[in-house]
């Protein structure tokens, strides 16, 4: 039960110091979101087409450089970024390493076997290892997974949620898809306080220990509670905002402006991308 009640007030932690951060003074927060998005979008597009460690890393290292040119702390970025770096590469990276998967040139045994097994299209050699072509397969995807998430972070950190459904509709998006998400991230942290409160109210009410069977069932029964609380609740908003005189546009008090800096800097990361992906593809030399 602590353990449920800190990690909801983490995440509301979390989410405060990213709205700090994205109210500061610094380099990506001055760009118009809708320059940022397009250039953030881009950047991810080029970390997927990049194929060397060393081009993916030179992305990785500016992403860094934008951290710290936005006044975002490089330790609690650094923290962010490494915290889903493995969650989501090791499911992938660690099959892969081996020749049962990615056949090639063995680095390193594991385990021998009596003999090699086949079921259909599927052989398992009898010398299990680690081939030279898994490690550099593993080593160019977390550099991938590490560049792109740490762009994605950044993006997060330096703009305010509500300026970028505003960007995401002044760029045509459909309004339901931008709707949807500015609704999810806002009852997020209304569900997030219901369920501190239901945990709080049982702590303070409770004066032994339960077993695990009668906690699992409360924690049953407090899931579908919340479930049902947030049906009621949709309906009551939506209610609500036809109430107000809602017609399914999304409308926003923000003012957008695309200044010659916004530009340059568009430009500049059309640029930089392409002039990286022809020298790794060798039509451009030192």
């Amino acid at each position: 039960m602590d353990k449920t009640l800190l990690a909801v007030a983490h995440v509301a932690e979390q989410s405060l110091f990213s709205e700090t951060y994205a109210r500061g003074r610094g380099l990506l927060q001055a760009l118009d979101v809708r320059i940022k998005l397009l250039c953030f979008l881009c950047i991810l597009v080029m970390v997927s087409v990049l194929r060397s460690p060393q081009s993916l890393w030179v992305m990785y290292g500016v992403s860094l450089l934008l951290a710290v040119m936005s006044r975002v702390p490089l330790g609690f970025f650094l923290k962010r970024v490494w915290m889903f770096v493995p969650l989501f590469s090791a499911a992938i990276v660690l099959p892969a390493l081996f020749n049962v998967v990615t056949p090639g040139d063995p680095v390193l045994v594991i385990m021998k076997l009596a003999r090699s097994y086949s079921w259909g299209p599927y052989t398992i050699p009898a010398e299990i290892a680690v081939t030279r072509q898994g490690l550099w397969g593993a080593i160019v995807f977390v550099s991938r997974v590490a560049a792109s998430v740490s762009f994605a972070v950044l993006f997060t950190l330096t703009t305010r949620w509500n300026i970028v459904f505003s960007g995401l509709r002044a760029l045509f998006v459909p309004r339901i898809f931008v709707m949807t998400l500015s609704m999810t991230e806002r009852y997020i942290f209304v569900f997030l306080r219901l369920i501190q409160d239901m945990y709080r109210a049982r702590k303070s009410r409770t004066i032994r220990s339960h077993s695990t069977a009668e906690e699992r069932n409360w924690t049953a029964s407090r899931i579908g509670v919340t479930f049902n609380k947030s049906i009621d609740m949709s309906e009551d908003i939506y209610k609500a905002m036809l109430s107000r005189g809602f017609h399914g546009e999304f409308r926003t008090l923000e003012r957008f402006h695309i200044s010659l800096a916004d530009m340059l800097w568009l430009a500049s990361v059309l640029l930089a991308g392409v002039t990286l992906i022809l020298f790794e593809k060798g039509l451009l030399h030192s």
